[in-house]
């Protein structure tokens, strides 16, 4: 008898341990998703090779490099162009800044918008962009960073 009710009290253990578990796996999944700045822009797959297009939608001649000290000297981008990199790796760090002398009382901002498309290739359109009341933490873009993981993230 004494054998039965410890086989009885280890089952109850048992029981009771994994019961609530199981129990609380069986919630919904937490709501983490943050909107911001730290959250990628889009994503590209890093099994396969990427490039990236620059593409000047505004009417003012830009440059580009890439940040690393094996990089080549800043490309020019007139107005309207198209530029390509590729062949940089798994990750990259992209400067884009105008080439003509900035006011500092009217600063010009850069938009990017990032569009990744089927075959790996990151379509960025550059167009001026405007601090407005509606979204006063906007500063503009300067940079774009392509990290190991295939996130896309915008400064």
């Amino acid at each position: 008898m004494k054998i039965n009710s410890q086989k009885i009290a280890a089952l109850l253990a048992i029981l009771t341990i994994g019961f609530p578990s199981q129990i609380m796996g069986q919630n919904p999944p937490a709501e983490t998703y943050q909107p911001g700045y730290w959250q990628p822009v889009d994503r590209f797959d890093v099994k396969r090779s990427v490039q990236v297009q620059l593409i000047n939608n505004t009417n003012i001649p830009l440059e580009y490099d890439l940040t690393d000290l094996e990089s080549i000297n800043p490309q020019s981008l007139k107005a309207g162009e198209t530029g390509t990199l590729k062949n940089f790796g798994d990750s990259a760090y992209i400067v884009v800044y105008p080439t003509i002398s900035v006011d500092p009382n009217d600063p010009l901002t850069l938009r990017f918008k990032v569009k990744v498309e089927e075959d790996n290739q990151i379509m960025v359109t550059i167009k001026k962009g405007e601090i407005s009341q509606n979204d006063p933490t906007f500063l503009g873009h300067r940079a774009i960073n392509l990290q190991k993981n295939g996130g896309i993230y915008l400064y």
